[in-house]
């Protein structure tokens, strides 16, 4: 079982591997695209200076 783990891209069929690999990066980048709105309209609240130098 560990060998399977350990060579998952050598045996695990394309379409699976693209899936199981590419899901977690794609959360975390939406979730970092999520941050960065919600930052901004929190920095924007407080003047337009400070969105200007958060840009």
């Amino acid at each position: 079982m560990s060998n399977i783990r350990e060579n998952k891209m050598g045996i695990m069929p394309v379409n699976k591997l693209l899936i199981t690999m590419s899901l977690p990066m794609m959360a975390s980048m939406l979730i970092q695209a999520l941050y960065n709105v919600v930052d901004s309209v929190f920095v924007a609240k407080i003047s337009e200076e400070a969105i200007t130098a958060l840009s």
